[in-house]
């Protein structure tokens, strides 16, 4: 059973550095040895190495280099695995690096990801996750800055959920019986102008969209920081009181909804494999809108007069031992009135490497003030079986 043991020291966890809150690895040998710790990491432009930084302007931005650094003996070997994640938890990339027997001390990993040329990479905020021959061993965040993701100060970059007591890997899928309490890590890009005293707040949702709890907290932001990391939690005293489904956690930042993220708890005994209710191994995270060429902000109301296309994104969680190969997406539009507008068809494959999938599509017209004014649907079906469906409103 996993008990709320630390819970309070968890809650204290208020990170103003990068976000490495995992240490250690495994045994780098016999006798005396001191095995491998992570004691930092760094980013950088591909063009200068030299000049760490987590904001990356989108016009110049082409490799974003990563250095991690180890004290420790590497003993007979290690390898590093590096995983870059998208802000709504979908894997972009995944490398991997070997550290040879006895390379020199102090040990160093260097590996990067990007493009040839700058214009790729999307605004918005990206995590990298670190792993030790399996083992997870930190993580950072960084920003890729265009117009929109500029003008916000404090950037939204993701939710981890973890059983209370266990911080080390975050968990999707919460088991009812062997659950009591749930510890949120909300994690946040800042830019000039975040420094100052702030409030962030949590509002849980359970299954039915009801609100369960909330909660606050203060939070001081010193100048030059380029992220923070906020802590909370809540649940029961004792496991077997979650209710089976999907909940949703809403963050804001000073009365602002900033993001939100979402978890499942399923109806197994301890120690069994929590399955989700899904389609061919996928379950439905979330879905979002966008307008065109802004895919930082989520938008749920759009103004005629200025829009022309709107971008859809469905965010996918694949499931443990789902077999590779093609899915189909097919997203149905209807318009106000209720009568069917568009049909698309998108289809992606899932590899053994995939923890998630973003899928993303869209409509419209080639200029402004030719949508119809009310509330449209988009309907979600996943290999033929009905998936989700959202609404947004054109005024």
């Amino acid at each position: 059973m996993r008990r709320a043991l630390i819970f309070s020291l968890s809650l204290a966890v208020l990170l103003t550095g990068g976000c490495n809150i995992f240490s250690g690895g495994p045994d780098g040998g016999a006798g005396k040895q001191e095995p491998l710790k992570l004691i930092g990491v760094t980013l950088a432009p591909a063009e200068d190495p030299a000049a760490p930084t987590k904001n990356f302007p989108v016009e110049s931005a082409t490799v974003v280099v990563w250095k991690l650094s180890f004290s420790g003996d590497p003993g007979a070997g290690h390898r590093v695995e590096a995983k870059w994640y998208w802000h709504d938890g979908t894997l972009k990339w995944t490398e991997e690096r070997n550290i040879s027997v006895g390379a020199p001390k102090p040990v160093t990993v260097v590996g990067g990801k990007g493009y040839d040329s700058p214009g790729g990479w999307e605004p918005g905020v990206y995590t990298i996750k670190f792993f030790l021959d399996g083992a997870p061993v930190g993580e950072e965040i960084f920003r890729v800055t265009g117009e929109a993701a500029q003008a916000q100060p404090i950037l939204f970059a993701g939710v981890d959920f973890h059983h209370a007591g266990d911080i080390t890997e975050p968990v999707k899928v919460f088991s009812k019986d062997d659950t009591d309490t749930i510890i949120w890590f909300a994690k946040f890009s800042l830019a000039k102008g975040a420094a100052g005293d702030h409030t962030v707040t949590a509002t849980w949702l359970d299954p039915e969209g009801k609100n369960l709890w909330t909660e606050e907290r203060a939070i001081t932001i010193p100048e030059g920081a380029e992220v923070k990391q906020v802590a909370g939690g809540k649940g029961y005293e004792e496991p077997g009181q979650w209710a089976v489904g999907t909940y949703t956690l809403l963050i804001a930042v000073d009365g602002e909804p900033v993001g939100q993220a979402t978890f499942k708890v399923g109806e197994v005994a301890p120690g069994e494999e929590v399955e989700l209710a899904g389609v061919s191994g996928l379950s439905l995270m979330r879905i979002a809108f966008y307008n065109r060429g802004d895919y930082v902000n989520q938008m749920t109301e759009f103004d005629n007069a200025a829009t022309e296309m709107i971008v859809w994104e469905v965010s996918l969680l694949i499931q443990p031992d789902t077999p590779e190969g093609a899915h189909k997406l097919v997203a149905k539009w209807y318009l106000p009135d209720g009568s069917e507008k568009w049909v698309q068809d998108e289809e992606f494959d899932v590899t053994d490497e995939d923890a998630s999938k973003r899928v993303i599509g869209g409509k419209g017209y080639t200029s402004v003030g030719n949508w119809a004014v009310g509330e449209w649907n988009v309907k979600f079906y996943l290999d033929g079986e009905f998936l989700g469906q959202k609404a947004f409103t054109v005024k």
